[in-house]
Formats: structure tokens, sequence, C-alpha cells
């Protein structure tokens, strides 16, 4: 099985690396505070506070690219609509549609790409502390998550809830469907066809 470190380094994206957490180095951190441990010079508590401060500083380095990179994607996406709205002014034509639509497919693969990001980082944050818990034999996880989480300005739910990237993907959808629309289409992504349309008096 190949180490976890390894992996990442392995699978991430070369242009975005500087944004990937630092695995490596908490892992290296985690030895290290194992022996200062041993030998006296660090207790436990300072060990908690330093370790969840380094991994504050990783997570929202990590979050802020994720918010910037989403903003791209929103950007290019309000410029496809801006776009979409200007061949709605103008005679169908199926050729012009197709345009828009791929640039919505090319916004999707980037999607992905973003979302994979993600992925590695959220197995990365998993990984080091379950390996941290494993080191000290004690639930730092549990007081990570609990005190981090449902914090107004918590960095984890950016990373475990996609809070931004479904909007996104929302976004996207919609325009997809709007397109299909331009192309002879009754239904919305907000219709379901087993729902029969009712009428009122």
């Amino acid at each position: 099985m190949v180490a976890f470190g390894k992996k990442l380094k392995e699978r991430q994206i070369q242009e975005w690396r500087g944004y990937y957490i630092n695995y490596k180095l908490l892992k290296k951190k985690v030895k290290q505070y194992a022996h200062e441990i041993e030998i006296g010079s660090l207790d436990r508590r300072r060990v908690v506070k330093d370790f969840s401060r380094m991994l504050d500083v990783q997570i929202e380095t990590m979050v802020l690219f994720l918010l910037e990179q989403q903003g791209l994607l929103a950007s290019r996406i309000a410029k496809l609509g801006e776009q979409q709205d200007s061949l709605q002014e103008q005679p169908a034509d199926i050729s012009r549609i197709f345009d828009p639509g791929e640039a919505y497919r090319e916004v999707g693969r980037d999607l992905i790409k973003l979302l994979f990001f993600v992925e590695m980082n959220a197995i990365g944050i998993r990984k080091i502390l379950k390996k941290f818990d494993k080191r000290f034999g004690y639930r730092f996880t549990d007081y990570y998550v609990r005190t981090r989480a449902n914090h107004p300005y918590s960095q984890l739910q950016q990373v475990f809830k996609h809070v931004g990237l479904g909007a996104v993907v929302g976004a996207i959808s919609r325009n997809l469907a709007d397109l299909q629309d331009r192309r002879g289409s009754d239904l919305s992504i907000y219709d379901e066809p087993a729902l029969p349309l009712q009428v009122f008096p």
C-alpha cells in the first residue's frame, strides 16, 4: 500500500501544489512532539495548542485558495450567462448555442479538478488527525472538529461541506438546462417529469 504522503504528492495538480495540506510537515511535527513529550520538554496541552494552530494555518491557506478558485469559476459562469442572454435576443442558431455549451462543460471540468483538490486535502486532514490520535492515545480529532466545525469563522465547513461549490454546480446545471431549452426542450432542471402540471382556477 502506498503511503498517503507519496500518493498526495503524485496526485497533486502541479500548478496548485503550494496550496495543498503539507502532510509531510505535519507528520514530521507529530513525530517531533512525541519525542519532546517523551523527554519532558513539552506537555500535552502545549502540543495540542501548537498542533491545532499549525493545522488551522494549513487549512486556511487551502481554503483561501479554494475560495479564489470558486470566484474565478463564478466569474466565468457570469460571463457565459451574459453571452447566453445575448444569444437569446437573436434567432436560434444551433452552431452558436453549441459554443457556450462547450464553455460550460469546460467550467465543469475545472470544477471537477477543484473538487479533486478538496477531496485530497480532506483526506489529508483526516489522516493527520488520525495519526495524531494514534501517536498520543487520545481523541484530538473529536476535540479539533468539535471546536472548529461549529465556529462562525470555521474553515472546515468549506472543506467538508463544499459550501460554495454547490452554488457553482447549480449555476452550471441551470445554464446548461437553459441552453437545452433553446434547443426545444420544455423541461427545466427545476421540473420533475413525474409530477403533472396542475392548472389552478
